[in-house]
């Protein structure tokens, strides 16, 4: 390890960042990490050190620089965010998942293993789309196709979640092929109908285009993830859809191998907002080839106390809105909200990477 003590950065290439030490004031602005997460990097500078920039700031990594370029994208995973500087491992391809997709590039692998890859955009949306939308200097007509945009209708019907899925952005390339779904329910991607392509409109509008490129990461990432279970017989669709006005709802859909095989549909539905606290729905789906039928387990939790009597008390009008659709409600639980525990750290040699912060 090194850079153990508050020691200045050396001056990085070309790279001009506030808060960047060069030799003179503090080191580098806090930096918020979570125990777990990835980080991705581009390798900015290799004598007389190795540089590292990340979003949040620039830091010098415990390796030799000799086995990178620059410009290459490495991917880190922070082990203790509490320490100063915090710790962090550097992943190596042989570390991650084999991935015909990951193999390709380091940027590919870092939009593939991306932890929560679309919350930059659930915070922009949150941010964006209240009532000091107009405060952001957007001219008018984008301020009011982006509201237009996130309008869902009263009461949503199953069509409108198709076509919502169709406008999150994963398949804004498809869209321009005639002979695709996508294209006949939606027509090609357009600003008013593709988040993707509403957001390289938004990029286009002076002093936009630094902050809107990380939300288009965060679709790339989704459309990255899709792509790769696709081509390892699995599903995992993830995008984000309209909900109570100016909120939105993370909805996953995923199967794997198995349950491909068997005809098992995961569903989560994922939301955090003040009136509702944070709300977790898992749904899986199982449809019953021989007995023609498609039966559904639900569960719910949350961290308000509200929830349990309300999805108690409504049972009945769940199984009646499914029964409309064909498929029978098998199960449904409440629960509180539990943190996922972060795997121990593995007692295998790392390399560590020092951070200044």
């Amino acid at each position: 390890m090194i850079d153990n003590g508050p020691q200045p950065l050396a001056p990085s290439s070309g790279v001009v960042r506030p808060g960047v030490n060069l030799g003179n004031g503090p080191i580098l602005p806090a930096v918020t990490l979570i125990k777990g997460q990835i980080i991705e990097g581009v390798v900015v500078q290799l004598q007389p050190r190795l540089l590292v920039d990340t979003a949040n700031s620039i830091f010098s990594a415990a390796a030799s620089s000799a086995a990178y370029t620059l410009g290459e994208r490495l991917l880190f995973k922070v082990l203790d965010p509490d320490v100063h500087p915090p710790r962090l491992e550097l992943l190596r391809s042989g570390q991650l998942p084999v991935s015909s997709l990951g193999q390709q590039s380091a940027f590919l692998r870092s939009l593939l293993y991306r932890p929560d890859g679309l919350k930059p955009l659930q915070q922009w949306l949150s941010s964006h789309l209240s009532s000091h939308l107009s405060s952001a200097q957007l001219p008018p007509p984008l301020v009011a196709l982006l509201q237009s945009f996130w309008q869902f209708p009263n009461p949503p019907k199953a069509i409108d979640i198709q076509k919502f899925l169709l406008m999150s952005g994963l398949f804004s390339e498809s869209r321009g092929q005639a002979k695709t779904l996508a294209n006949a329910l939606m027509g090609p991607a357009a600003a008013h109908n593709d988040l993707k392509a509403l957001l390289k409109l938004l990029a286009l509008e002076e002093g936009f285009e630094q902050q809107v490129k990380p939300l288009l990461e965060s679709l790339n990432s989704s459309q990255i993830k899709s792509l790769d279970a696709l081509l390892n017989n699995q599903t995992h669709y993830q995008w984000l859809m309209p909900w109570f006005g100016e909120q939105h709802l993370l909805i996953t859909l995923q199967q794997n191998q198995q349950q491909r095989s068997q005809k098992i549909w995961s569903v989560s539905l994922a939301h955090e907002g003040p009136e509702l606290g944070v709300l977790q729905i898992n749904l899986l789906l199982t449809e019953r080839t021989l007995a023609h039928e498609t039966t559904a387990s639900l569960h719910f939790s949350s961290d308000r106390a509200w929830l349990a009597p309300l999805v108690h008390g409504s049972k009945q009008q769940l199984h009646n809105a499914l029964k409309l659709h064909s498929i029978n409600l098998q199960q449904v639980s409440v629960g509180p909200i539990i943190e996922p525990e972060i795997q121990a750290k593995s007692q295998a040699v790392h390399t560590i990477l020092d951070v200044h912060v």
